[in-house]
């Protein structure tokens, strides 16, 4: 896996989404039965080798999936007879999910990759009290 690839979108969405407190790569965080041993809202990354290629000289392309799990806490009510003011509130995860979007799409890594793209975002269907979102991207470069 290309360390320095994963460093370098940790460290634009530490740049680019103060809304998130904490980034770090995926180890299963989230699917611990205690309370994660994260600050939310929290952004964990994880990389994979879809596809390589052979080229010249012994060198690979490779097109990498860039998987985002973002998790949040329940924020309170978002039904239409909640206040408009708690239902803004609670939907405020969705700003953070655009200015991830907003910091990832098409941006190149500073050079370590293919413009990055958006493949989904899915939510997490959960009964623990976190909300939690699965982007995934994808990009290419040369190995």
């Amino acid at each position: 896996m290309d360390k320095e690839l994963v460093i370098a979108v940790c460290d634009r969405l530490e740049t680019e989404v103060p809304d998130l407190r904490w980034i770090d790569l995926e180890e299963g965080q989230l699917n611990s039965s205690e309370r994660p041993a994260v600050a939310f809202p929290c952004a964990l990354v994880d990389m994979a080798y879809v596809d390589c290629k052979n080229h010249l000289a012994g060198s690979q392309r490779v097109r990498a999936g860039i998987t985002l799990r973002v998790a949040f806490t329940r924020a309170g009510a978002t039904n239409t007879a909640a206040p408009v003011s708690v239902r803004r509130q609670a939907l405020a995860r969705l700003d953070t999910l655009q200015k991830i979007h907003k910091a990832l799409q098409w941006w190149g890594g500073g050079g370590l990759c293919n413009p990055i793209r958006r493949l989904r975002c899915v939510p997490e269907k959960r009964s623990d009290g976190l909300r939690v979102y699965t982007m995934t991207y994808e990009t290419e470069f040369m190995d």
